[in-house]
């Protein structure tokens, strides 16, 4: 266990990154855990430590984000669901042109997952009531 206070606030800095709500009911365990496994003597996170804490708070973040995302398109999903459904068609079609004409070659690698994601969000936003 290490009782520094560098480490400690060094920590809170990586900490930082989290969303608010996130940091209020975890940092403090978090740190716990962080400083109890940290060695003697040690003032500085480790490497492997203050990148897993990196990529944790961008995952974590952009899930926040996409979790905002989906509660709102459930809340207007009368105007979403429409418009979701007619840009995959739009999409599809565009495609099929695309191909009709010889020009198809890469833009069905870029438009049919599109398109699919479109069709997705469409079914999830019918279907799937989100938590916000």
């Amino acid at each position: 266990m290490n009782d520094d206070p560098d480490l400690e606030r060094r920590y809170r800095r990586l900490l930082a990154g989290y969303p608010v709500a996130f940091r209020r009911e975890y940092e403090q365990e978090i740190l716990s855990v962080l400083m109890a496994g940290a060695e003697q003597g040690q003032r500085w996170p480790r490497p492997a430590e203050a990148a897993d804490l990196l990529r944790s708070a961008t995952f974590t973040r952009l899930r926040a984000r996409w979790r905002a995302s989906w509660a709102w398109e459930y809340r207007h999903r009368r105007v979403v669901v429409p418009v979701r459904v007619l840009s995959g068609i739009w999409l599809v079609a565009l495609t099929a042109i695309l191909y009709g004409y010889g020009v198809g070659g890469w833009w069905g690698v870029l438009l049919i997952p599109a398109a699919a994601g479109h069709f997705y969000a469409a079914y999830r936003s019918l279907r799937h009531r989100v938590k916000s």
